[in-house]
């Protein structure tokens, strides 16, 4: 066992250093009707953000680095982890989990590294903070359990911003395709497509950044609690589901499309880019598009009959079609790969 100091004498480090790492996500059906408890289906994308987290022997020195996020490397005396709210407000998603798991006084590094940006919109904070929840837990000798894992980054997605149901979460621990709703306690399960079914999706990406939480809480003053809207949004959540168990890529693109209708009603798609996903949806190319999650703008779900001729419409439309595909695995633990 590795000696620590500890205001919980109870924790301890257990080994030197953990590397995990966790995939992008976009949501399908079921946005901001997930927060009311109706259904949400989201699926995972293959780029990830990976933490290392490491001991610093001999140091005193709690160390963030997120290059792309942190203009420079964070640097406190481990000692901080005493307070309850942290020194920099950049900090404020981890500090939970750092207190959680740090051990106050001793030496940790903490280095994130991102294979897409956040401007994308596909997760990256959920993303960060659950692969920075699995390595701390890791240094401590706990194994990534689903639930804990869950049940802790949540807690420091609401502690920072209120309202968060915590489906990314969900499907970036699952991996794949993932159901998620919570009317009281939290499910989540992956979902299969049949054997043999194929689904070609494009993400093209708006030039616009959304502020997700901002989204919330403007549709949230529009659409009280309880709102007749929700429910219409976890209807097309299930007929959703049903569509992708039974491999029906027509259905599914279908349901995408009606999605988007459901986005404008509820007042998330901004005029210009709603035009811009009628129009791809009016190609032969493509089978279904929305605005992915809770719009106002990030990315374009496109579900293709014909990719080329589909990425030639998103080009047509100023849309720039990212490099992403679909990804079965969630969160990983790279020290065991």
């Amino acid at each position: 066992m590795i000696s620590t100091r500890s205001a919980r004498p109870e924790q301890r480090y257990q080994v030197l250093r953990a590397r995990c790492s966790a995939p992008g996500k976009l949501m399908l059906f079921g946005e901001y009707a997930v927060l009311e408890g109706q259904p949400a289906l989201a699926m995972c994308l293959d780029r990830r953000i990976a933490c290392q987290a490491s001991l610093e022997p001999g140091s005193s020195t709690l160390r963030v680095e997120a290059p792309g996020v942190f203009a420079a490397p964070i640097e406190l005396p481990a000692e901080a982890l005493a307070d309850e709210q942290p020194p920099r407000p950049e900090l404020r998603l981890l500090w939970p989990l750092l207190q959680r798991h740090g051990v106050v006084g001793e030496g940790l590094s903490l280095c994130f590294e991102a294979g897409f940006p956040p401007t994308w919109g596909l997760g990256s904070s959920s993303a960060s903070s659950l692969a920075a929840a699995a390595a701390l837990r890791r240094l401590r000798g706990l194994t990534a359990e689903p639930a804990a894992l869950f049940d802790e980054v949540r807690a420091a997605q609401r502690a920072l911003q209120g309202a968060a149901s915590g489906y990314d979460v969900a499907t970036q621990i699952l991996g794949g395709y993932v159901r998620f709703s919570d009317d009281g306690a939290p499910s989540m399960e992956r979902v299969l497509p049949p054997l043999g079914s194929s689904f070609d999706w494009l993400v093209a990406w708006t030039g616009r950044k959304a502020d997700t939480g901002d989204m919330i809480r403007k549709v949230s003053a529009r659409h009280k609690r309880g709102a007749a809207l929700y429910g219409e949004i976890g209807a097309l959540t299930l007929a959703g589901l049903d569509a992708l168990r039974a491999g029906d890529a027509a259905a599914l693109g279908e349901a995408l499309s009606e999605g988007q209708g459901l986005l404008e009603r509820l007042g998330a798609a901004p005029p210009e880019i709603a035009e811009l996903v009628h129009r791809l949806q009016g190609s032969p190319s493509v089978l279904g598009a929305r605005l992915s999650g809770a719009g106002g703008g990030d990315c374009v779900l496109i579900l293709a009959a014909d990719r080329q001729a589909a990425i030639r419409s998103c080009d047509e439309q100023g849309l720039t079609v990212l490099p992403l595909a679909p990804e079965e695995t969630g969160l990983m633990d790279e020290e065991l790969q």
